[in-house]
C-alpha cells in the first residue's frame, strides 16, 4: 500500500472505531490478550518503550508506569492514541523514514498487528527493519508479531529451492489483499516469509528468535524476538 492508501483506510471513523473492531472483538481479542501477556514479561521497570505504527496507542495504554512513545502515519489513528494516553509523545511519521535522534534510545522497540505489512515492497520491509533495529538501545529488544502466510493461506510455502536449475530459489514472501466489513481496501499488503524475516533481523542481531503463541488456535501465532544487537561496523 502506498502511503495514500494507508491514510484513506485509517481515516477517523475507522480509528474511532478499531479497538472495538479487532482487538477487543471475540475473534481477535484472545490474540490481543496474548500479546499483551509476552509484553508484560518483556517490560521491566525503568524500560523505555517505543511503538512503531502505535495507531490507537492500545497496547501502550496498558502500561501507564513505564516511558513509552508512539509513531504512526494516520494523524486520526494518533488522536485516539493520545486519548487514552495523556501525556505520552506521539509522532506522525513514516516508519520507513530514518529518524537520527532515536537512534539507540529504546529499550523496547514494537511494530504490532501486522503494520510492517502497509508498504509497497520487500525492500520497504527491509528499510523498517533497518529502522527498528537502529531505534533499539544497546542490551534492547525488539518485538514484531508476525503475518505468518502458512497460518493465513493453510499452505506451507517453501522459502528456499537449495537447486533450481544450478542455484538457489527463494520465494522471499506473498501480497494480499483484505477488504473489511466496512468496504476499506488493504491492498497488496506485503508478508515476507518468517524465515526471511528472521534473515533481515539478524543483520542486525545475534538473537533472533521466533516465538509462537496460541490459546485454543489451530496455528500458532509467531512473532520475532530480536535481542543482543551487533555493534554498528
Amino acid at each position: 500500500m502506498t502511503p495514500e492508501q494507508v491514510l484513506a483506510v485509517y481515516d477517523q471513523a475507522y480509528a474511532d472505531t478499531y479497538n472495538d473492531q479487532f482487538l477487543l472483538c471475540e475473534a481477535w481479542k484472545p490474540k490481543a490478550e496474548m500479546e499483551y501477556e509476552f509484553l508484560a514479561g518483556l517490560l521491566r521497570e525503568g524500560d523505555s518503550w517505543l511503538d512503531v505504527a502505535c495507531g490507537t496507542g492500545y497496547f501502550l495504554s496498558l502500561f501507564p508506569q513505564l516511558e513509552r512513545a508512539g509513531l504512526d502515519l494516520s494523524p486520526a489513528m494518533l488522536e485516539v492514541a493520545r486519548r487514552s494516553n495523556p501525556g505520552v509523545p506521539f509522532f506522525t511519521g513514516d516508519f520507513r523514514d530514518p529518524r537520527p535522534e532515536w537512534e539507540g534510545k529504546w529499550s523496547l522497540v514494537t511494530c504490532m498487528w501486522y503494520a510492517y505489512c502497509l508498504v509497497e515492497s520487500v525492500a520497504d520491509v527491509k528499510r523498517l527493519v533497518a529502522n527498528l533495529a537502529a531505534w533499539t538501545s544497546e542490551g534492547g529488544r525488539c518485538f514484531v508479531p508476525l503475518f505468518n502466510p502458512e497460518k493465513v493461506c493453510k499452505i506451507k510455502i517453501p522459502y528456499c529451492n537449495p537447486d533450481y536449475f544450478g542455484g538457489p530459489f527463494y520465494i522471499t514472501g506473498v501480497t494480499w489483499t483484505w477488504i473489511g466489513p466496512e468496504g476499506k481496501v488493504h491492498e497488496n499488503l506485503v508478508a515476507p516469509q518468517v524465515e526471511f524475516m528472521q534473515e533481515m533481523f539478524s543483520e542486525y542481531f545475534s538473537k533472533v528468535e521466533i516465538v509462537s503463541y496460541a490459546r485454543n488456535q489451530p496455528f500458532p501465532f509467531k512473532a520475532i524476538l530480536a535481542s543482543q544487537k551487533k555493534s554498528s561496523p
